[in-house]
């Protein structure tokens, strides 16, 4: 069972500036209730290290890592998710929600949502995580109908871990779980113990358009769109969330079709143009 004081919601934030911003407020505003802690990893920018000391009071807990990140391209991601894992359980949440930095919720996360993901952990002790958030053409989706869910394919890792989404902490107490220093490596691992990662019906949060992104401190340079980081979706409006919740499951709920970019002029036509990767990276 899911509830608002067994989820903590864990942001992970590195240089985002003004998105890291869109993040915390949104999460403020469609998540009210739920405790929020942020790990902060090392930030430069200065607009980040503002954004991070406006909110700070509102925080469970805010820290920032201290590890030398030694060239990684992650930096120390992995050993902050760990870092928060422990204390969620320490603190006695049974879920932590992994929310990257570039993130947006745009629904709230009521009880009705609540409910929905409890029932997807209920279903099988293997269900590891529920991740909420919209999907992506391109790939295959299996469709779920006894659970009303979705997830990858047999044989593919991904169907069973992400650096986003709720997990189960008695899970990774069990295992004993040490988190490997790649997304791929943790998917591999977890999926060869059988482990999975669900998509609900209903998903609540995504990636914003066009962010800024770094790989190992660095900001990847992009000419298209300009004004990167500045980019968001509208929230939805309670007639949206009633139309997108009573379409049939065979429907999958990919972002384009059900939500809204903001903020754009001349970047709408490249999000129209690239593909659905391309456009949240």
């Amino acid at each position: 069972m899911l509830t608002s004081k067994n989820v903590l919601l864990c942001i992970f934030s590195y240089n985002m500036g003004s998105t890291l911003e869109r993040c915390i407020l949104s999460t403020f505003k469609m998540c009210p209730g739920f405790d929020v802690a942020l790990i902060d990893d090392q930030s430069e920018d200065d607009v980040t290290k503002a954004v991070i000391e406006k909110y700070r009071p509102r925080m469970k807990l805010c820290v920032t890592s201290t590890e030398d990140k030694r060239g990684r391209r992650h930096g120390n991601l992995y050993g902050n998710i760990q870092r928060m894992c422990r204390y969620a359980e320490e603190e006695g949440y049974d879920f932590i929600f992994l929310i990257q930095d570039d993130m947006q919720f745009v629904r709230p996360f009521n009880d009705a949502i609540l409910k929905q993901y409890g029932q997807l952990f209920a279903s099988d002790d293997k269900v590891l995580q529920v991740d909420p958030r919209f999907l992506r053409k391109g790939y295959a989706y299996d469709i779920l109908e006894d659970v009303k869910a979705y997830r990858f394919p047999d044989g593919d890792p991904r169907r069973s871990y992400a650096d986003v989404g709720i997990l189960r902490l008695s899970t990774l107490k069990k295992l004993g779980w040490t988190f490997r220093e790649s997304e791929a490596e943790n998917k591999k691992v977890l999926a060869d113990l059988g482990y999975v990662r669900l998509f609900p019906f209903s998903p609540i949060v995504m990636h914003v358009p066009f962010p800024r992104t770094y790989r190992a401190g660095k900001l990847k340079t992009s000419l298209f769109p300009m004004r990167r980081g500045e980019y968001e979706f509208h929230e939805m409006t309670p007639r949206e969330q009633e139309w997108m919740d009573r379409r049939k499951l065979q429907e999958i709920p990919y972002f384009r079709r059900f939500l809204r970019p903001r903020n754009m002029l001349l970047a709408r036509l490249v999000y129209a143009l690239v593909t659905d990767a391309s456009a949240l990276r």
